[in-house]
């Protein structure tokens, strides 16, 4: 006869036994950007999809790939932007104050990302669980892209800068294009940045599991339409950057979605 001595299994190795232990997941939802005079851009969009494998019950990890819009909006411009006035040091000249308002258009802005997910459960998962809370961190690398910009100016002058009936055109249909001010022509860059947040899934063991998170982001310095971070002169007008910026962006996006386990 002969003797079989068996090892109990460990503790790592029962937290990794787990029926459906990867998974695809595709999430999409509204992006916002995050902070005070952070571009003038309105609410924007992101999609993301992935793949997943639990490592152990209370970590996963895998890549994905993600895309986030945002339009240009000039309303959504800090303080007065767009308009620019100075007095006139000519004392021939009938009017006190000369103005400048600006419109533009384009200037839309999308992030295509490639990310590493870090997933951690703040409870282990099991094949019954019902509600997963978890926090994840997400590194990616990005190509950030614009589109061009365009529009035209008008030139007043007045007697009285705070009548605003009494500015009149001098001078309209400015033109304002790529040609002429090359700071405005579509533009692209490869950068980098994370996403940190929390987020909760509903049956996280099951085929189908459906999870709500909010990622909260800051993508490394990129180049975008900021009109408010110029002053109300004259200077700022004419600046050859005007009206671009380029520095970090910082956003978040809410995200529902699903994931498809196996």
């Amino acid at each position: 006869s002969m003797l079989v001595r068996a090892q109990d299994e460990g503790a790592i190795v029962k937290q990794e036994r787990i029926d459906r232990s990867k998974g695809f997941f595709i999430g999409f939802g509204p992006s916002f950007t995050l902070g005070d005079n952070i571009g003038d851009y309105s609410t924007g969009f992101s999609i993301e999809a992935g793949f997943q494998k639990r490592v152990y019950r209370v970590f996963s990890i895998g890549p994905s790939i993600s895309y986030m819009g945002f339009k240009y909006d000039p309303e959504a411009a800090e303080g007065a932007a767009g308009a620019f006035i100075q007095a006139i040091d000519d004392v021939n000249d009938p009017y006190y104050w000369e103005g400048y308002v600006i419109e533009l258009t384009g200037g839309d802005l999308s992030l295509l990302s490639l990310a590493l997910n870090l997933k951690i459960n703040f409870v282990p998962v099991k094949d019954d669980s019902k509600i997963s809370v978890y926090g994840f961190a997400k590194p990616f690398v990005t190509y950030a892209s614009r589109t061009d910009v365009s529009g035209n100016s008008t030139y007043y002058k007045t007697t009285d800068p705070d009548g605003l009936t009494d500015w009149e055109v001098f001078d309209e249909d400015i033109t304002w294009n790529s040609e002429d001010y090359p700071i405005l022509a579509a533009d692209s860059e490869i950068t980098g940045g994370i996403f940190i947040g929390p987020g909760i899934e509903f049956a996280p063991a099951k085929k189908v599991s459906v999870f709500v998170q909010a990622a909260f982001g800051y993508t490394f310095p990129i180049t975008y339409v900021s009109t408010g971070s110029y002053d109300e002169t004259f200077d700022s007008y004419f600046d050859e950057e005007f009206p671009m910026v380029k520095e970090g962006f910082p956003s978040v996006n809410i995200q529902a979605g699903l994931s498809f386990n196996f």
